[in-house]
């Protein structure tokens, strides 16, 4: 990189500021208008020239995109059009290369200033080397999306094989006791219909919302907490205990997961809870019946949701289920539960390909524009 020179941003291309669009959208417009996430309508004019690069000015301002078309950006969004000494795509690639959350100084939400990008310093080859990098990461992203779309494919396919073992286990039932849903429960309890009051930390007091029924297990990332008075009050009609079954009757309807003996668990809005009897049913092969093909479709039918999905209560316990011997049930929870183990290295596999993926092309931006000089 002995013939590189380092120049300031604002010397190698022009920053083009955003504007409303109120006036020039249209619905059938020739040009694209971009925000900092990206495309969000059409427009008759357009204020930045093709081969442009778009770095976020509010929100999204580390994910810069290229356009090889004119375009509107709305007040959101930097236009940063390459000069005749710059490659538009070299420009592009450093971009990419670049983190501009160093230059965020905002305490809420992210934003930039085109002062400060004006003076980022950047290396500068001659146009034949530009071009010449340009082809090199050019060619070696297509290798890598290649892969990372060959693992996104596999990825989609591996979720299916449960939702497909699933429907295949409750399509042969011919031979098992057709019943009730609230026949083969011992408790079945609605939400308080009440917002609780969360705390801002955790706590032995999950309240577990539909957002938290992630196909049939629970996803803790958006769990919220309360303190022992608020769960106190959350258990009035009955205290869930570990094997009750928690369902989603509203928003996403007809997810289910079964609860582990870690935490005390309440219930958030839009959920209910099913205490198997264990009598009739095992839990684990109630809470597969559940959030089978055949129980969703009856969730489906009952909706009365006008925009947002709602199953009534009295509806739920009328579910038809169809429920083997014992023996069976067990047979049948322990096979789906190794295929859903199965089912979890795979994904995990092909998350870490993913992942692998978006980190080699850091590393190859990384080494071609910070390798030296």
């Amino acid at each position: 990189m002995s013939k590189w020179e380092w120049k300031k941003l604002g010397e190698v291309c022009e920053i083009i500021c955003g504007q409303d669009y109120k006036d020039v959208e249209c619905e059938n417009g020739p040009y694209p208008i971009y925000g900092s996430g990206g495309a969000i309508g059409c427009a008759s004019k357009y204020r930045c020239p093709a081969n442009c690069t778009i770095i976020g000015r509010k929100g999204s301002i580390n994910n810069p995109m290229y356009v090889d078309e004119p375009f509107w950006n709305i007040d959101t969004a930097f236009g940063l059009s390459a000069k005749e000494c710059m490659e538009s795509k070299y420009l592009f690639y450093f971009c990419k290369s670049f983190d501009f959350t160093t230059l965020d100084k905002s305490s809420g939400r992210p934003s930039l200033a085109r002062k400060d990008l004006l003076e980022i310093d950047l290396p500068v080859p001659p146009l034949s080397e530009q071009k010449r990098i340009v082809n090199f990461l050019g060619e070696e992203f297509s290798k890598i999306d290649t892969l990372k779309t060959n693992a996104e494919t596999n990825l989609k396919k591996a979720r299916q094989l449960f939702k497909v073992g699933l429907e295949k286990t409750f399509q042969c039932k011919n031979s098992w006791k057709k019943m009730l849903l609230e026949d083969v429960c011992s408790n079945i309890v609605d939400c308080p219909h009440t917002t609780p009051k969360k705390v801002p930390y955790q706590t032995n007091y999950p309240c577990i919302r539909t957002s938290e029924l992630k196909c049939g297990e629970i996803d803790w990332k958006s769990m919220q907490y309360l303190d022992e008075k608020e769960y106190k009050k959350r258990i009035t009609r009955l205290e869930p205990k570990e094997n009750d079954i928690v369902y989603g009757r509203e928003g996403t309807f007809g997810d289910a997961v079964l609860l582990p003996n870690t935490h005390r668990f309440s219930l958030g809005q839009r959920t209910m809870l099913f205490r198997p009897d264990l009598n009739v049913v095992i839990p684990q092969f109630l809470l597969l019946s559940i959030i089978s093909p055949y129980v969703y479709k009856q969730a489906q039918e009952k909706n009365n949701g006008c925009g947002v999905g709602h199953v009534n209560v009295r509806d739920i316990k009328k579910f038809n289920v169809f429920i083997p011997p014992l023996s069976v049930q067990k047979e049948i929870a322990a096979r789906l539960d190794k295929l859903s183990e199965n089912v979890k290295r795979l994904e995990a596999n092909y998350k870490q390909i993913i992942a692998n993926c978006d980190e080699l092309k850091k590393s190859i931006l990384k080494q071609t524009f910070q390798g030296g000089n």
